[in-house]
């Protein structure tokens, strides 16, 4: 098996939290395209004027999502300093 040298450079960049919050907020809530809009790659960005009611089962589905973007550990294979 072949092993790669750790690349600290090659880290995924942090997301803000803004941007995490984008991601956890339940499908529901996100308005659908306007027709002229069907085809484009055009997300909706939430901003502090949106607010949200929410029910128990959304609330455990975003701290599902949380968690899945949680600190992780990163796999090490070979030896350091080499």
């Amino acid at each position: 098996m072949q092993t790669k040298k750790f690349d600290p450079n090659n880290l995924p960049k942090a997301l803000t939290d803004e941007q995490l919050t984008q991601k956890l907020i339940p499908t529901r809530f996100i308005p659908e395209k306007p027709e002229e809009l069907k085809d484009k790659n055009v997300v909706y960005v939430f901003d502090s004027s949106d607010s949200f009611n929410l029910t128990y089962d959304e609330l455990v589905e975003i701290v599902s999502k949380a968690r899945k973007f949680g600190p992780r550990m990163v796999p090490v294979l070979g030896t350091i300093g080499d």
